[in-house]
This record gives structure tokens, C-alpha cells and sequence, in this order.
């Protein structure tokens, strides 16, 4: 994994250098010292990893580590193998891009007007109103207006070299590509690049508000490549108006630039101390010799190698068919024995009984009766009255009671009549 450590330690020392850029030099008019060191802050950013101070590391005495190789086995792609693919992967992406983008710029000058001059060349674009440098050629449309104006600033991008600048920030970037602060970094170069541009451009026209007024009526012409500096960039152009106007920085703002010093000092600091590391190449301050010879006499003799790894012997597989089991069928179990039903209890209704009432006995009397016994002979001239059953006589109404009175009863053997 030192790779990765190396990589991830160099982009967090450019994202720093960055950060002090943006804090307290993006105002600054003194525009080469702020392409001087976006520059050097990625060079820097990838040295100070390879560098470390001895001195600050701890001293650990009477101990001794002794770490033993062993030899490595095969497994299955790990965390590590698949951070490379895809860190290789974004690599080969952009790097096509980048060769795509050269293969046009090649293809336009070998097809398009060339005017020959002894420090540049000029390239005619058919039907456009673009304006670009790459490197000596100067890049112009046909339909662009001015063109006095736009070669003098194209001419300062191709004096100063401002095309390996660009080229330089996409190669770090095609390293870089999963660092946001490297596309930051790529575009404050470019805006750099056209402040010097517009501000050399300007001091020969003797009349700022006339190149700025310049600028807002060609606003929208074509920017070119963006592997080229371009005449046309909207995006800048306001950026570019304001610090035409600006009032120059001061001497006492180029201290701000030694920034830098207290940023590479905790940088290697971090790099010796943060990090663990076995890829620094350089050591600034060593620690002190007696130290270092007294680790050197400690020698502990290598581990023995591993034995050779023994062969297995070689085992024939003897393959025999499956014994035939003679499965003997059994009978089924009975069936589960029917839960038995308790019998219902009949219920018998009986009718209700017949309660009979007696019959009322007859009322005392109330004094001494008379009893006269007649023998009637059965035979008689008058016919013999019928019994009367009590049942079929009609209920005697109510009366209102009287007085007693005496009764005569008269019995009779052969029938019997009750005659009060």
C-alpha cells in the first residue's frame, strides 16, 4: 500500500498550498509570483512525501523488531487490488482525452493557412471567430474583429510558455483526477495566465477602459481548446475587468508569499511524524550517529528459509457404486383409535301432573237436623225422580245468606234424595 500512502499524502499537501493561495495571495496583483507558485506547490507537493527530519522521530532504546517475510499466497483480489484498477481506470481515461485533444489541434494545422513569421505562427480558421495559442501557433478565426488586439495578447501567452504550464496542470491532474482541489488549482492558473496577458496588453494600448470596453464587445467569441489559452473565455471575463481596474498591490504584499516557508515546514513535520512510511528517500537531519551505530551492531541472523513444500503423493480416486439396501416394507401403523363419543343423555320431557282437586265438602250444619228414614217400595205410581250428579247441576249463584232453618233429610235405600 505505499502507493496509496505516497499518493494520498502528496494530495493533501496540495490541497494546503492551495488553501494559502486562495487566503492571502488571490488578490494579489503581482500575477507571475502567483504562477511561480501555483507551480512550485505541486512540485512541492509530491517531493515533500520523499523527505523527512530524523531528528524528530522518537528514539526507542533496547528494543529490537524483527519482522519475518513470509511468502506470499494466493487470494482474491482485495481492497487494495480494486483501488488500483479503478485509480488505473480514471488514469486511462483522461489520458486518452488528453492525447484526443493533442490529435485535433494537430489535424488543424496541418489542414489550415499558415502565415510563417519568425517568432509565430499564424493559423487561419475558415468561418470562425475563435482565438487561441498552442505553443508558436497562433490560432484565429476569419469573422474575428480586432485582430491587432487579440494577436498582441495571444503573443504574450506564446512568449511566456503559458502552453506548458496548461500542459503540466493535465498531467498532474490526469494523476491527481479524484483530488477536487487540482481542478481549482488548473483554473487559477489559467485566470492567472490572462491577467498577465490583459495586463501586458493593456500597458501597450496606454488606455485601460478602452481594452476593457474591448473585451465586453467580444465577449462571445469561441474559446478554444482547453488544453489552449484562449482569447475568449466568458467565465473570466469579469474577473479580468476588475483586476484591470485594480489598484496595484504594495511592496509589503510580497511578504505574503513566504506563506509558503511555515506550509513546507509543517508539511515535513507531517511527513516524519504522521506517517509511517518506508518510501522517504531523503533525510534532512538525520539522528545522532551514536544512535544509528548502535542500531547497526544489533544484527539478528535471517530466519531459516522455509522448507520446501512436499508433494503430496498422488491419490487415485476409486469410485464405487452405492451398496443396493434392500429396503423391506413394513406395514402401516393402525389408524389412531377414534376419540369416544360420550352419549348424549335423552332428555324425556314428562307432562306436568294433573293435580285433582277434592270435591268441597258440604258445609256443616249449623244445628240438629231431622233424619227420617222412609222405605219408599221400588214399585210406585209416581215416577222415581233421576239422581242429579253434583257435577251436572248448575253452580248455584250467589245468594246472600239467611237465616238457618232447620233441616229435614230424608234417605231413601233404593235412591237417595237430598232435599233441604
Amino acid at each position: 500500500m505505499n502507493w496509496l500512502h505516497y499518493l494520498l499524502e502528496a494530495n493533501i499537501y496540495l490541497a494546503v498550498f492551495y488553501v494559502g493561495y486562495c487566503l492571502f495571495l488571490n488578490k494579489e496583483t503581482y500575477y507571475t509570483l502567483n504562477r511561480v507558485y501555483l507551480l512550485i506547490s505541486c512540485l512541492l507537493s509530491f517531493l515533500l512525501p520523499l523527505v523527512q527530519v530524523g531528528i524528530l522521530k522518537p528514539t526507542v532504546h533496547d528494543t529490537i523488531s524483527i519482522v519475518y517475510l513470509t511468502p506470499a499466497v494466493n487470494r482474491d483480489t482485495s481492497i487494495q487490488d480494486i483501488l488500483f484498477y479503478a485509480y488505473l481506470l480514471g488514469v486511462t481515461i483522461l489520458l486518452g482525452l488528453l492525447l484526443f485533444k493533442l490529435f485535433k489541434l494537430v489535424q488543424m494545422i496541418q489542414t489550415a493557412n499558415k502565415i510563417a513569421d519568425n517568432r509565430y505562427k499564424i493559423v487561419q480558421l475558415e468561418n470562425s471567430n475563435t482565438a487561441f495559442s498552442f505553443f508558436n501557433y497562433l490560432f484565429i478565426g476569419s469573422k474575428t474583429e480586432g485582430t491587432s488586439i487579440i494577436i498582441r495578447h495571444e503573443m504574450v501567452h506564446i512568449r511566456q510558455k503559458h502552453t506548458l504550464d496548461v500542459l503540466f496542470l493535465e498531467f498532474i491532474k490526469i494523476i491527481n483526477w479524484f483530488n477536487p482541489f487540482v481542478y481549482l488549482l488548473q483554473n487559477s492558473l489559467k485566470t492567472v495566465h490572462e491577467y498577465i496577458a490583459d495586463e501586458q496588453a493593456a500597458a501597450f494600448e496606454n488606455d485601460t477602459l478602452a481594452y476593457s470596453s474591448f473585451l465586453v464587445n467580444n465577449a462571445y467569441g469561441l474559446s478554444g481548446s482547453s488544453i489552449a489559452p484562449s482569447f475568449f473565455n466568458y467565465n473570466l471575463l469579469k474577473k479580468r475587468i476588475i483586476m484591470l481596474n485594480q489598484k496595484r498591490s504594495g511592496n509589503l504584499a510580497r511578504l505574503k508569499y513566504l506563506v509558503a516557508v511555515p506550509i513546507c515546514a509543517a508539511a515535513l513535520c507531517a511527513s516524519t511524524l504522521g506517517f509511517s512510511k518506508t518510501y522517504a528517500l531523503v533525510d534532512l537531519v538525520p539522528q545522532h550517529a551514536d544512535t544509528i551505530i548502535k542500531t547497526k551492531q544489533l544484527k539478528v541472523p535471517p530466519p531459516p528459509p522455509p522448507a520446501p513444500p512436499v508433494k503430496k503423493p498422488q491419490v487415485t480416486v476409486v469410485k464405487f457404486p452405492p451398496p443396493k439396501v434392500q429396503v423391506t416394507k413394513r406395514p402401516p401403523p393402525p389408524p389412531p383409535v377414534p376419540p369416544v363419543k360420550k352419549p348424549k343423555a335423552a332428555n324425556i320431557k314428562f307432562m306436568p301432573p294433573k293435580v285433582v282437586k277434592d270435591p268441597p265438602s258440604p258445609p256443616a250444619p249449623s244445628k240438629a237436623v231431622n233424619e227420617i228414614q222412609i222405605d219408599v217400595p221400588v214399585e210406585s205410581q209416581t215416577p222415581a225422580k233421576k239422581a242429579i250428579d253434583v257435577k251436572d247441576r248448575p253452580a248455584k249463584q250467589d245468594r246472600p245468606v239467611k237465616q238457618a232453618k232447620p233441616e229435614m233429610t230424608i234417605r231413601i235405600k233404593s235412591d237417595t234424595l237430598n232435599h233441604k
